[in-house]
Protein backbone atom coordinates (compact mmCIF):
# COMPACT_ATOMS: atom_id res chain seq x y z
CA UNK A 1 0.00 0.00 0.00
CA UNK A 2 1.12 3.34 -1.10
CA UNK A 3 2.28 6.37 1.94
CA UNK A 4 -0.09 8.67 1.97
CA UNK A 5 1.14 11.98 0.51
CA UNK A 6 3.40 14.04 2.98
CA UNK A 7 3.92 17.81 2.85
CA UNK A 8 7.10 19.42 3.25
CA UNK A 9 7.26 22.49 3.54
CA UNK A 10 11.11 24.91 3.78
CA UNK A 11 11.29 28.30 4.41
CA UNK A 12 13.46 30.34 2.61
CA UNK A 13 14.81 29.91 -0.74
CA UNK A 14 18.69 30.07 -0.45
CA UNK A 15 21.44 28.00 -0.92
CA UNK A 16 19.91 25.73 1.40
CA UNK A 17 16.40 26.03 0.80
CA UNK A 18 16.67 25.67 -3.03
CA UNK A 19 18.99 22.56 -2.83
CA UNK A 20 16.53 20.85 -0.61
CA UNK A 21 13.42 21.91 -3.19
CA UNK A 22 15.44 20.18 -5.34
CA UNK A 23 16.95 16.98 -4.16
CA UNK A 24 13.46 16.19 -2.84
CA UNK A 25 11.64 16.88 -5.92
CA UNK A 26 14.00 14.95 -7.70
CA UNK A 27 13.65 11.93 -5.09
CA UNK A 28 9.86 11.97 -4.29
CA UNK A 29 6.87 11.39 -6.08
CA UNK A 30 4.57 13.85 -6.94
CA UNK A 31 1.74 12.56 -4.20
CA UNK A 32 4.43 14.33 -2.04
CA UNK A 33 3.63 18.19 -1.71
CA UNK A 34 6.87 20.40 -1.89
CA UNK A 35 6.11 23.82 -0.51
CA UNK A 36 9.05 26.93 -0.69
CA UNK A 37 7.64 29.91 1.54
CA UNK A 38 10.38 33.03 0.47
CA UNK A 39 9.44 37.16 1.00
CA UNK A 40 11.99 37.69 -1.97
CA UNK A 41 10.82 37.08 -5.59
CA UNK A 42 13.96 36.73 -6.95
CA UNK A 43 17.33 34.89 -6.30
CA UNK A 44 20.50 35.83 -6.35
CA UNK A 45 23.92 34.21 -4.55
CA UNK A 46 25.43 36.73 -2.25
CA UNK A 47 28.90 36.70 -4.29
CA UNK A 48 27.50 38.25 -7.27
CA UNK A 49 27.32 41.28 -5.14
CA UNK A 50 31.36 41.83 -5.31
CA UNK A 51 31.06 41.20 -9.47
CA UNK A 52 28.24 44.21 -9.45
CA UNK A 53 31.35 46.27 -7.09
CA UNK A 54 33.99 45.13 -9.47
CA UNK A 55 31.52 46.20 -12.66
CA UNK A 56 31.61 42.88 -14.41
CA UNK A 57 28.12 42.19 -13.73
CA UNK A 58 24.63 44.34 -13.16
CA UNK A 59 22.35 44.07 -10.61
CA UNK A 60 18.99 44.07 -12.96
CA UNK A 61 20.84 40.79 -15.01
CA UNK A 62 21.40 38.77 -11.83
CA UNK A 63 18.08 38.18 -10.49
CA UNK A 64 16.38 35.13 -10.99
CA UNK A 65 12.89 34.52 -10.28
CA UNK A 66 11.74 32.07 -7.76
CA UNK A 67 8.48 31.38 -9.14
CA UNK A 68 10.71 29.40 -11.43
CA UNK A 69 10.33 26.45 -9.29
CA UNK A 70 6.73 25.86 -10.46
CA UNK A 71 8.54 24.40 -13.80
CA UNK A 72 9.82 21.67 -11.34
CA UNK A 73 6.21 20.83 -9.65
CA UNK A 74 7.75 22.48 -6.53
CA UNK A 75 5.01 24.84 -4.85
CA UNK A 76 6.26 28.38 -4.43
CA UNK A 77 5.16 30.77 -2.09
CA UNK A 78 6.01 34.37 -2.00
CA UNK A 79 5.26 35.43 1.29
CA UNK A 80 6.43 36.26 4.60
CA UNK A 81 6.64 33.77 7.44
CA UNK A 82 5.03 35.18 10.42
CA UNK A 83 4.38 32.47 12.95
CA UNK A 84 5.88 28.93 13.09
CA UNK A 85 3.62 26.76 15.41
CA UNK A 86 6.10 23.78 16.26
CA UNK A 87 3.68 21.92 18.36
CA UNK A 88 0.81 22.10 15.84
CA UNK A 89 2.68 21.66 13.01
CA UNK A 90 1.66 24.79 10.82
CA UNK A 91 3.15 27.85 9.59
CA UNK A 92 1.36 30.77 8.89
CA UNK A 93 2.28 34.00 6.59
CA UNK A 94 1.66 38.04 6.15
CA UNK A 95 -0.95 37.10 3.73
CA UNK A 96 -2.55 35.16 6.06
CA UNK A 97 -1.91 31.67 4.81
CA UNK A 98 -1.65 28.77 6.59
CA UNK A 99 0.58 25.74 5.82
CA UNK A 100 0.45 22.58 7.54
CA UNK A 101 3.51 20.53 7.49
CA UNK A 102 4.49 16.76 8.20
CA UNK A 103 8.58 17.71 7.80
CA UNK A 104 9.95 21.08 7.91
CA UNK A 105 12.90 22.57 6.56
CA UNK A 106 14.05 26.33 8.30
CA UNK A 107 16.36 27.71 5.61
CA UNK A 108 15.52 31.66 6.31
CA UNK A 109 18.78 32.58 7.06
CA UNK A 110 20.45 35.50 9.16
CA UNK A 111 18.98 39.11 8.95
CA UNK A 112 20.88 42.18 8.33
CA UNK A 113 20.75 44.78 11.24
CA UNK A 114 23.05 48.10 9.94
CA UNK A 115 20.50 49.74 13.10
CA UNK A 116 21.97 48.65 15.48
CA UNK A 117 25.38 50.65 14.59
CA UNK A 118 24.99 54.28 15.82
CA UNK A 119 25.08 56.12 13.06
CA UNK A 120 26.09 53.83 10.24
CA UNK A 121 22.78 54.25 8.02
CA UNK A 122 22.04 58.43 8.67
CA UNK A 123 25.85 58.87 8.18
CA UNK A 124 25.39 57.05 4.63
CA UNK A 125 27.55 54.01 5.71
CA UNK A 126 27.28 51.18 3.19
CA UNK A 127 26.17 47.81 3.20
CA UNK A 128 28.25 45.57 1.46
CA UNK A 129 25.99 42.56 2.06
CA UNK A 130 22.89 44.51 0.45
CA UNK A 131 22.85 44.25 -3.61
CA UNK A 132 20.79 47.39 -3.55
CA UNK A 133 23.53 49.48 -2.68
CA UNK A 134 26.38 48.27 -4.48
CA UNK A 135 25.80 50.15 -7.70
CA UNK A 136 25.95 53.38 -5.66
CA UNK A 137 29.04 51.82 -3.91
CA UNK A 138 30.52 51.35 -7.03
CA UNK A 139 30.24 54.82 -8.54
CA UNK A 140 31.88 56.33 -5.42
CA UNK A 141 34.71 54.03 -5.28
CA UNK A 142 35.15 55.02 -9.29
CA UNK A 143 34.73 58.89 -8.38
CA UNK A 144 36.74 58.60 -5.38
CA UNK A 145 40.51 60.25 -5.94
CA UNK A 146 42.16 60.77 -2.60
CA UNK A 147 41.46 59.82 0.83
CA UNK A 148 40.34 56.78 3.33
CA UNK A 149 38.00 54.05 2.51
CA UNK A 150 37.39 51.91 6.01
CA UNK A 151 35.97 48.75 5.49
CA UNK A 152 34.22 47.66 8.77
CA UNK A 153 33.10 44.02 10.14
CA UNK A 154 30.97 45.22 12.81
CA UNK A 155 30.19 41.87 14.56
CA UNK A 156 30.56 38.14 14.78
CA UNK A 157 29.56 35.74 13.43
CA UNK A 158 28.75 36.77 9.53
CA UNK A 159 27.98 35.35 6.29
CA UNK A 160 30.35 34.24 3.92
CA UNK A 161 33.48 34.66 5.95
CA UNK A 162 36.11 35.87 4.08
CA UNK A 163 33.62 38.15 1.31
CA UNK A 164 35.02 41.38 2.83
CA UNK A 165 38.46 40.49 2.59
CA UNK A 166 37.60 39.77 -0.85
CA UNK A 167 35.76 43.16 -1.02
CA UNK A 168 38.95 44.90 -0.36
CA UNK A 169 41.16 43.51 -2.56
CA UNK A 170 38.26 43.93 -5.31
CA UNK A 171 38.53 47.82 -4.27
CA UNK A 172 42.29 47.94 -4.27
CA UNK A 173 42.07 46.25 -8.13
CA UNK A 174 39.54 48.67 -8.83
CA UNK A 175 41.18 51.99 -7.62
CA UNK A 176 44.89 50.22 -9.35
CA UNK A 177 43.10 50.69 -12.63
CA UNK A 178 41.84 54.14 -12.13
CA UNK A 179 46.05 55.12 -11.13
CA UNK A 180 44.16 56.53 -8.17
CA UNK A 181 45.63 53.86 -5.68
CA UNK A 182 48.50 55.79 -4.17
CA UNK A 183 46.27 58.50 -2.88
CA UNK A 184 43.54 55.96 -1.78
CA UNK A 185 44.36 54.54 1.80
CA UNK A 186 42.23 50.72 1.99
CA UNK A 187 41.88 50.27 6.20
CA UNK A 188 40.39 47.09 7.07
CA UNK A 189 39.21 46.71 10.66
CA UNK A 190 37.69 43.53 12.64
CA UNK A 191 36.55 43.05 16.53
CA UNK A 192 38.49 39.49 16.03
CA UNK A 193 41.87 39.13 17.01
CA UNK A 194 42.58 37.46 13.80
CA UNK A 195 41.37 37.63 9.98
CA UNK A 196 39.06 34.52 10.16
CA UNK A 197 38.50 32.93 13.48
CA UNK A 198 36.18 30.45 12.15
CA UNK A 199 39.43 28.96 9.92
CA UNK A 200 42.29 29.15 12.45
CA UNK A 201 45.49 31.28 12.95
CA UNK A 202 47.32 29.74 9.69
CA UNK A 203 45.06 30.55 6.89
CA UNK A 204 44.26 34.43 8.43
CA UNK A 205 47.90 34.67 8.52
CA UNK A 206 47.56 33.98 4.74
CA UNK A 207 44.77 36.59 4.06
CA UNK A 208 46.59 39.69 6.30
CA UNK A 209 50.15 38.38 4.31
CA UNK A 210 47.62 38.99 1.16
CA UNK A 211 46.32 42.14 2.12
CA UNK A 212 49.84 43.11 3.24
CA UNK A 213 50.69 42.45 -0.15
CA UNK A 214 48.42 45.19 -1.50
CA UNK A 215 48.90 47.82 1.00
CA UNK A 216 45.77 47.19 2.55
CA UNK A 217 46.02 48.45 6.71
CA UNK A 218 44.39 45.77 8.87
CA UNK A 219 43.40 46.17 12.21
CA UNK A 220 42.37 43.22 14.05
CA UNK A 221 40.10 44.16 17.70
CA UNK A 222 38.44 46.84 16.44
CA UNK A 223 34.81 46.75 17.16
CA UNK A 224 33.13 49.52 15.65
CA UNK A 225 30.76 51.49 18.39
CA UNK A 226 29.64 54.27 16.08
CA UNK A 227 29.80 56.53 13.33
CA UNK A 228 29.97 59.77 14.57
CA UNK A 229 29.05 62.39 11.68
CA UNK A 230 30.29 61.69 7.94
CA UNK A 231 33.59 61.93 8.41
CA UNK A 232 34.96 60.25 11.84
CA UNK A 233 34.28 56.81 13.19
CA UNK A 234 34.47 55.47 16.73
CA UNK A 235 35.56 51.79 17.75
CA UNK A 236 34.60 50.51 21.43
CA UNK A 237 38.78 50.18 22.39
CA UNK A 238 38.44 54.16 21.85
CA UNK A 239 40.06 54.31 18.98
CA UNK A 240 38.89 57.14 16.29
CA UNK A 241 39.43 57.72 12.48
CA UNK A 242 38.29 59.69 9.91
CA UNK A 243 37.27 58.10 6.61
CA UNK A 244 36.31 59.33 3.34
CA UNK A 245 33.83 56.19 2.58
CA UNK A 246 32.49 53.89 5.12
CA UNK A 247 31.71 49.97 4.04
CA UNK A 248 30.45 47.74 6.84
CA UNK A 249 29.43 44.05 7.45
CA UNK A 250 26.22 45.02 9.38
CA UNK A 251 25.34 42.71 12.60
CA UNK A 252 23.44 39.48 11.87
CA UNK A 253 20.46 38.09 13.82
CA UNK A 254 18.04 35.73 13.91
CA UNK A 255 14.80 36.32 12.08
CA UNK A 256 12.35 37.87 14.58
CA UNK A 257 9.65 34.95 13.78
CA UNK A 258 12.26 32.21 14.82
CA UNK A 259 12.86 34.23 18.28
CA UNK A 260 8.86 34.08 18.91
CA UNK A 261 8.85 30.48 17.72
CA UNK A 262 10.91 29.27 20.56
CA UNK A 263 13.45 27.31 18.11
CA UNK A 264 16.00 29.55 19.84
CA UNK A 265 16.95 28.71 23.36
CA UNK A 266 17.84 30.81 26.65
CA UNK A 267 21.15 32.36 26.47
CA UNK A 268 21.42 31.34 22.60
CA UNK A 269 21.30 33.38 19.30
CA UNK A 270 20.60 31.00 16.90
CA UNK A 271 18.96 27.96 16.28
CA UNK A 272 20.62 24.80 18.21
CA UNK A 273 21.06 21.30 15.78
CA UNK A 274 22.54 18.20 16.10
CA UNK A 275 25.63 18.71 13.81
CA UNK A 276 25.30 15.73 11.68
CA UNK A 277 21.89 15.41 11.42
CA UNK A 278 20.50 19.13 11.27
CA UNK A 279 17.57 17.75 13.38
CA UNK A 280 15.96 20.23 16.34
CA UNK A 281 14.20 19.31 19.23
CA UNK A 282 11.16 19.09 17.38
CA UNK A 283 9.79 16.25 15.67
CA UNK A 284 10.46 16.75 11.70
CA UNK A 285 11.74 19.89 12.17
CA UNK A 286 15.08 20.32 10.67
CA UNK A 287 17.50 23.73 10.56
CA UNK A 288 19.76 24.36 8.02
CA UNK A 289 22.36 27.05 7.00
CA UNK A 290 22.74 30.41 8.47
CA UNK A 291 19.82 30.58 10.96
CA UNK A 292 21.79 27.52 12.91
CA UNK A 293 24.97 27.93 14.83
CA UNK A 294 26.70 24.01 14.92
CA UNK A 295 29.89 24.06 17.17
CA UNK A 296 32.46 21.84 15.98
CA UNK A 297 34.50 22.15 19.48
CA UNK A 298 35.16 24.84 22.41
CA UNK A 299 36.19 27.32 19.25
CA UNK A 300 34.88 26.24 16.18
CA UNK A 301 31.87 26.25 14.47
CA UNK A 302 30.51 25.92 11.27
CA UNK A 303 30.65 29.35 9.07
CA UNK A 304 27.45 30.79 8.06
CA UNK A 305 28.49 30.32 3.79
CA UNK A 306 25.93 29.03 1.15
CA UNK A 307 28.28 26.14 0.70
CA UNK A 308 27.55 24.22 4.12
CA UNK A 309 24.19 25.20 3.68
CA UNK A 310 24.14 22.82 0.54
CA UNK A 311 25.55 20.47 2.22
CA UNK A 312 23.29 20.38 4.78
CA UNK A 313 20.03 20.30 2.88
CA UNK A 314 21.28 17.43 0.96
CA UNK A 315 21.89 15.30 4.11
CA UNK A 316 18.45 16.93 5.59
CA UNK A 317 16.61 16.18 2.03
CA UNK A 318 18.29 12.16 1.80
CA UNK A 319 16.91 11.60 5.72
CA UNK A 320 13.59 12.79 4.64
CA UNK A 321 13.50 10.75 1.71
CA UNK A 322 15.11 7.73 3.16
CA UNK A 323 12.08 7.89 5.85
CA UNK A 324 9.22 8.31 3.14
CA UNK A 325 10.19 5.74 1.27
CA UNK A 326 11.95 3.17 3.39
CA UNK A 327 15.15 3.27 2.75
CA UNK A 328 17.74 3.60 5.14
CA UNK A 329 21.13 5.35 4.01
CA UNK A 330 23.85 7.09 6.52
CA UNK A 331 23.15 10.76 5.14
CA UNK A 332 25.36 12.29 7.79
CA UNK A 333 26.42 16.27 7.18
CA UNK A 334 30.07 15.99 6.87
CA UNK A 335 31.54 19.55 7.77
CA UNK A 336 32.94 20.33 4.50
CA UNK A 337 32.83 23.37 2.67
CA UNK A 338 34.69 25.31 -0.13
CA UNK A 339 34.44 29.08 -1.51
CA UNK A 340 36.42 31.33 -3.77
CA UNK A 341 38.43 34.27 -2.62
CA UNK A 342 38.75 36.85 -5.56
CA UNK A 343 41.47 39.29 -5.91
CA UNK A 344 40.99 41.42 -8.98
CA UNK A 345 42.72 40.64 -12.38
CA UNK A 346 40.83 37.51 -13.11
CA UNK A 347 42.28 35.39 -10.04
CA UNK A 348 41.16 34.02 -7.09
CA UNK A 349 42.31 32.05 -4.62
CA UNK A 350 40.65 28.49 -3.51
CA UNK A 351 39.94 28.33 0.08
CA UNK A 352 39.12 24.67 1.57
CA UNK A 353 37.93 23.20 4.85
CA UNK A 354 37.13 19.98 6.51
CA UNK A 355 35.42 20.96 9.92
CA UNK A 356 34.62 17.80 11.28
CA UNK A 357 38.09 16.04 10.35
CA UNK A 358 38.87 13.68 13.02
CA UNK A 359 41.66 15.52 14.50
CA UNK A 360 40.50 18.80 14.25
CA UNK A 361 39.14 21.53 12.15
CA UNK A 362 41.28 21.69 8.35
CA UNK A 363 41.56 24.79 6.66
CA UNK A 364 43.55 25.86 3.21
CA UNK A 365 44.18 28.80 1.18
CA UNK A 366 45.69 27.73 -2.39
CA UNK A 367 47.19 30.95 -4.18
CA UNK A 368 44.72 32.84 -6.57
CA UNK A 369 44.73 31.73 -9.85
CA UNK A 370 42.71 32.26 -13.28
CA UNK A 371 41.45 28.60 -13.00
CA UNK A 372 40.10 29.21 -9.58
CA UNK A 373 38.23 32.42 -10.94
CA UNK A 374 36.71 30.46 -13.69
CA UNK A 375 35.74 27.64 -11.62
CA UNK A 376 34.02 30.50 -9.38
CA UNK A 377 32.21 31.36 -12.33
CA UNK A 378 31.36 28.18 -13.31
CA UNK A 379 29.92 27.36 -9.80
CA UNK A 380 27.10 30.14 -9.67
CA UNK A 381 26.24 28.74 -13.16
CA UNK A 382 26.14 25.61 -12.54
CA UNK A 383 23.96 25.98 -9.17
CA UNK A 384 21.27 28.32 -11.20
CA UNK A 385 20.67 26.37 -13.63
CA UNK A 386 20.26 23.07 -11.44
CA UNK A 387 17.99 24.97 -9.17
CA UNK A 388 15.79 27.35 -11.36
CA UNK A 389 16.60 26.77 -15.50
Amino acid sequence: MAAAGKRIVILGSGFGGLTAANLLRKNLSLQHQIVVVDKNKFFMMGLVNLWILSGIRRLEDSQIALNKLENKEITFLNDEVTTIDISKKFIKTRSNNKLEYDYLIIALGAELAAEEIDGFICNGGFNLYDAEQIPKLREKIVALRNGRIAICITSIPYKCPPAPYEASLLINDILAKNGVRDSIDIDFYTPAPIALPVAGTKLSQDIVNLLNDNHINFHPLHKLKAVVDKEIIEFENGNKTNYDLLIGIPPHKVPTVIKNSGLVKEGQNWIDVDKFSLKTNYENVFAIGDVTEIKVDQMAVIPKAGIFAEGQAKSVSHQIINEITNQSHNEKFDGRGFCFMEIGSKKAGFLAADFYNITGPITKLDPPSEESYRKKLDFEKSRIKEWLL
